[in-house]
Formats: C-alpha cells, structure tokens, sequence
C-alpha cells in the first residue's frame, strides 16, 4: 500500500476525528471488536471532517480495541471500497479540494493482518504523527500569510486615493508593517522548531523524546501561526477593500 500511494497510485487518508469529539483521541467512540472465528475485527461507528476521505482507496482509521482511555486505540488499514464503508462529502465554506468527508462504519470487518503497529498501541503513533501535521499546517500558515502580504503590498502600490497611493497612506504603512512583524516572528519560531526535530532526529531520539521535546512548542506555534494568518488575512482584505470580495484577479488570493 506504502509503495502504491508514494507512486501516486493510490490515494489514503487518516480518520480519527469523530462527530462528538476531536482532538481528544483517547476518548474515541469508534470501536473495532474481535471475530476470532473470521480472523478480523467488526468496524462499528463513525469519523468527521476526514480530509480526503471521499477520493480516498485506503482509510486508515483509529478505533477503540481495548479498555477506556488512551491504551485501547489502534489504527487499522480499512479499504474504501469494504462493505459497511459510506463516505459523504461535506460541502465547506473553504478549501473545497481538501475533499472534506463524513464516513460511516457498519459492521466493515477488517483482517487482522491490517493492523497498523501495537493492538492498542495506536495513540502514541497518531501523537507522534501530530507533530509534523502541526508543523504542516505551520508551513502552510507562514507561507499563505506572506501571500497576503506580498499581494497586499502590490496592491498598495498602484491603487491610488485621495490624490496619492495607498501606502503613502500611514494607516496602510501601519497595517503592512504589522502584517510582516507577526509574520516574521512565526517564521523564526518555526526555523528554530525544524531546527530542534533535525537535531533530535540526528541523535536518534524514539517518538517519547521527541513528543516531550517539542510537542507543546509544535502545538503553541500551530495555534500562534493560525491567529497570525487569520489576522494578516483580515488586514489584507481592509487594504484591498471590495476587490478582496470579488472572485478572479489579484484579491481572490486573499
């Protein structure tokens, strides 16, 4: 499967958020009981705002397998394509390529033999995988954010009010200065972050060390990174004005 989907012949997703919970895994509803008798474990509940789900061929999905609490979780490979699997496509405001999906599991029966890693030993594989998830999602907050600012500098430039150009405006200097300050201050975060994975990387730490090393900077970054695209967002749609709601040309990449 690895091999298939590194080609780009096959398509796989993660799920593990579910509609009565998120990003407390070790809480998850979504159970795979055991049938020793047809050597597999019976799939039963559902899982929400699964990227990609709904292109997907391969699911890999976090169910319950044990006791309560975060050592009952493992992760199962399920194929799309399973009786019992039904995939629903979600209609979001944003990002419409990202193939949001509600996915259902009734009674999918799962071959032991698609068993990813440790049988209830999947939380700490899905912690560890968080790590460089957030730092994605990092990426791609620093790197959209500098977007909204180069295209609201371009803009500044040639728009033209009250007799002069808008960042000849010091209010539209102020927004443009700010925009780069908050956007820098997470890029050197994030550098010193990569940085920080290399090194422990170099030295061979196991997914324990790693996860107590920069588990909670990756998380804070993620969550100050997010707040300062949403923020150069805003204040790159307050200098394009109206062309920011419009949709085709240079304001609807904000």
């Amino acid at each position: 499967v690895g091999v298939r989907v590194l080609a780009g012949e096959a398509v796989i997703c993660l799920a593990i958020t579910e509609p009565m919970g998120g990003s407390d895994v070790a809480n998850l509803r979504t159970s795979a009981d055991k049938d020793d008798a047809n050597k597999c474990y019976v799939l039963n509940g559902s899982k929400k705002w699964i990227t990609n789900a709904i292109f997907a061929d391969y699911i890999v999905v976090a169910a319950r397998t044990g006791g309560p609490g975060m050592w009952g979780v493992s992760l199962l490979l399920v194929e799309r394509n399973m009786p019992g699997v039904t995939c629903k496509k979600m209609d979001c405001m944003g990002v419409w390529a990202s193939g949001t999906t509600y996915v259902e599991f009734d009674n999918v029966k799962v071959p032991y033999e698609n068993l990813i890693g440790p049988e209830n030993g999947g939380f700490m594989c899905i912690m560890s995988n968080f790590n460089h998830e957030r730092l994605g999602i990092i990426f791609q907050a620093v790197r959209f954010a500098r977007v909204c600012l180069e295209e609201s500098f371009k803009y500044a430039m040639k728009r033209r009010t009250f007799g002069k150009r808008l960042v000849d405006h010091q209010v539209i200097r102020h927004k443009l200065a700010e925009m780069a300050r908050q956007i820098e201050a997470c890029q050197a975060h994030m550098e010193a972050l990569v940085y920080e994975m290399n090194v422990l990387h170099d030295r061979g730490a196991d997914l324990q060390e790693e996860m107590a090393a920069i588990g909670g900077d990756t998380a804070l970054l993620k969550v100050q990174s997010t707040k300062m695209l949403e923020h150069v967002a805003r204040e790159a749609a307050q200098i394009f004005g109206g062309a920011s709601y419009v949709r085709g040309g240079q304001g609807e990449k904000v």
